[in-house]
């Protein structure tokens, strides 16, 4: 029987966190190092689907998701004005479809993890020496550990480290995200309401406390900041002839609550190792927002990150095992999601009248992609 393996994470986000979960309980060594002061994450929601419940139900902690957020069951496309286009079901599976607020998320896997993470620190460097690998910290601090992961997002500096900086793409939209405790009477319970423009979009799904949680975006160009008046302003102008749900939605958020980010994504190269170290979720596969499986990726790499470890006593095979498991499953949803982007540029009225007519005329094609995608269990 060797020595209990200990592994090095950079990066307290929800991958961060589920990975120090789930290899905590298979009996491993964690040290979390998360470069922010304290531990949160920003006011916005997301949908943790089938595959992702999957990994809260492995980890023992679906039961509390549930209660902290609320149920979906439909996935609603509609054109600006209201009509709708495609109504998908996506409570068919043996697990719910939860829609949280990320805090929430993230606070429940780190209060169910016992073991060591440190703030305020930002990771400079690693050295590896033989089975060894030493990680260097801004502000002086060194780890030594069997294998190193990091999990520090988009502009991982992990990922700079291994593979030369290297930034990420600008993918032309800019997106806001909002959340208000104004409940609209257009709301279907469980319902993701999603609003179709041109060259621009706006959805609002139901979160735990009864909190709406809403998200626009629009083609823009790279680091437009906001006008004088205000982000708030500006999206009431911009939606301002959109279903009435849509500007009522606006209206009910406090400026301070509306979170302004421009989007980028990688092309999804491999590998993402050398050696005892890998990347895991946005640092080693960023996607779009579009098909809402950024986060859910990112729990489901955790919990093969961990299996794999457990099987596998040599580190380097166990990543480039979870590589293998995981690199075409997450190249088809960074593409899918480029893609699905792609329709949203659409501005020429005709090309997105074509545009709706055709996704009426695929129900049945995007019911089924949706299922493809959400049915998979890690």
């Amino acid at each position: 029987m060797g020595k209990t393996k200990k592994i090095i994470i950079i990066g307290g986000g929800i991958g961060g966190a589920a990975t120090a979960l789930a290899l905590n309980r298979a009996g491993f060594h964690i040290s979390v190092y998360e470069r922010a002061q304290e531990l949160r994450e920003v006011g916005a929601g997301i949908a943790l689907w089938a595959n992702a419940t999957h990994v809260l139900n492995e980890l023992g902690l679906l039961k509390d998701a549930v209660n902290l957020g609320c149920l979906t069951t439909n996935y609603q496309f509609n054109t600006q004005d209201g009509k709708e286009l495609v109504n998908v079901s996506v409570d068919k599976f043996e697990l719910p479809v939860i829609g949280i607020h990320r805090a929430d998320l993230h606070k429940l896997l780190w209060s169910n993890y016992p073991g060591k993470f440190v703030l305020g620190q930002t990771f400079e460097r690693f050295e590896q020496d033989g089975s060894l690998v030493r990680v260097y910290m801004k502000s002086g601090l060194q780890d030594e550990g069997d294998a190193l992961i990091g999990a520090d997002g988009l502009r991982s500096q992990v990922r700079a480290a291994l593979f030369g900086e290297n930034p990420p793409i600008y993918r032309n939209f800019t997106t806001w995200r909002g959340l208000t405790n104004y409940i609209p009477k257009a709301y279907i319970p469980g319902y993701i309401h999603e609003f179709l423009g041109r060259g621009k979009g706006f959805g609002f799904m139901l979160l735990g406390n009864n909190r709406i949680y809403w998200y626009a975006a629009a083609k823009a160009k790279e680091g437009q900041g906001d006008i004088k008046e205000g982000r708030k302003h500006e999206l009431e102008v911009m939606f301002q002839d959109w279903k009435d749900v849509i500007p009522e939605l606006i209206a009910a958020t406090d400026e301070a609550s509306i979170i302004k980010t421009d989007l980028y994504g990688r092309v999804p190269t491999r590998p993402w190792a050398k050696g005892n170290i890998t990347l895991l979720g946005d640092a080693a596969h960023p996607m779009l927002p579009t098909l809402g499986q950024g986060a859910c990726t990112a729990l489901e790499d955790a919990l093969v990150i961990s299996k794999c470890l457990q099987g596998e006593c040599d580190v380097v095979r166990a990543f480039e095992q979870y590589e293998l498991q995981r690199g075409a499953r997450v190249k088809s949803i960074v593409e899918q999601s480029l893609r699905s982007a792609r329709m949203g540029e659409l501005e020429n009225p005709i090309a997105v009248g074509l545009r709706n007519q055709f996704m009426k005329l695929i129900e049945s094609v995007i019911a089924d992609s949706f299922k493809t995608c959400h049915s998979f269990r890690a």
